[in-house]
């Protein structure tokens, strides 16, 4: 009877055993089909958000995978959607574009993350390099010369400059929207500036003219016959004058008026000729441009490199 016993209970310990051992190792299973899963879940849908050029959503993504799954795929996508993330970030609310295209560059070079983001890496480095030249070559010189005109108090002069900032053909795109925001606060203060200063020019020339009319009433006839006689004269000058004003005006060419666009695009012809025309003002591209007129070259186009050498060539 006790021999009985003892095996039926080694029986039950022996069922007891393998059946938690089965039942564990189903569990293990079902764990790690459901991490699979997981990870394959998160990567999909950080790839997905990475081709809308969603970065911030796509690195988070990656890093969940990671958490599920802790592999090298995972790693390098979450790390080449940050750096694409920051540098977007970058250039978009500051004027950094260096540093942007570093960022760029470096999810550009992660070959062993996602090969739609490392695509996507490349055309942004170009078009980053293209924003940095637009900026360092025309947007700055053109700030400059707008700030020096504000501190010396050209307010007028200022707030073309501003604007001719502002009509740049370029200047919409995403990637310049912090130059845009400054330059339109700048611009503002500069009108303000501008309006003040007429509004003490009116104010000035009231008094003067209120101050002259006591003198006249108070002069003899011979003075007043004298300045009426100056008056004519002067009348007479001024009108000569604004009749030859008309035959030399710095921005016609052939008759017509040179636009900041038309600027814009003298601009880019050099650059076609290989000339370098960062230090060239907007009026030094008119001048240039009304040269090559003269030669018989009309459209912006058509200008050579023969006509940038005979511009820059010394006058006999």
């Amino acid at each position: 009877m006790k021999r009985k016993t003892l095996w039926t209970i080694i029986g039950i310990v022996a069922v007891a055993v393998l059946g938690g051992g089965f039942f564990y190792a189903q569990h293990q299973s079902s764990q790690n089909h459901s991490a699979a899963e997981s990870y394959l879940t998160y990567m999909n849908e950080g790839k997905q958000a990475a081709k809308s050029k969603k970065y911030a959503a796509a690195a988070s993504k990656f890093a969940s995978a990671y958490k599920v799954k802790a592999t090298s795929e995972a790693k390098h996508c979450q790390s080449q959607a940050e750096s694409l993330r920051d540098s977007v970030h970058l250039a978009k609310t500051s004027t950094k574009y260096a540093s942007a295209i570093v960022l760029a560059q470096k999810a550009k070079n992660e070959t062993a993350g996602y090969s739609v983001m490392t695509t996507q890496a490349g055309k942004l480095v170009k078009t980053l390099k293209g924003v940095k030249d637009n900026y360092d070559s025309e947007i700055k010189p053109l700030m400059k010369k707008a700030d020096s005109s504000m501190s010396r108090g050209a307010y007028s002069a200022a707030v073309s400059t501003y604007a001719s900032i502002l009509d740049l053909p370029y200047i919409n795109e995403v990637y310049y929207a912090k130059v845009r925001a400054d330059v339109k606060e700048d611009l503002k203060e500069a009108k303000e500036k501008a309006k003040d200063e007429d509004q003490d020019e009116d104010s000035s020339s009231s008094s003067s003219t209120s101050s002259s009319k006591e003198s006249s009433a108070s002069s003899s006839s011979k003075a007043a016959s004298s300045s009426k006689e100056s008056s004519k004269s002067s009348s007479s000058s001024s009108s000569s004058q604004v009749e030859g004003a008309g035959q030399s005006v710095n921005d016609q060419v052939g008759g017509q008026t040179v636009t900041a666009r038309d600027v814009q695009q003298i601009r880019n012809q050099l650059a076609n000729l290989g000339e370098d025309s960062s230090g060239w003002s907007p009026q030094d591209l008119i001048n240039l441009f009304r040269y090559a007129n003269e030669q018989g070259h009309t459209t912006i186009d058509s200008i050579t490199k023969d006509d940038v050498k005979g511009y820059l060539s010394p006058k006999k």
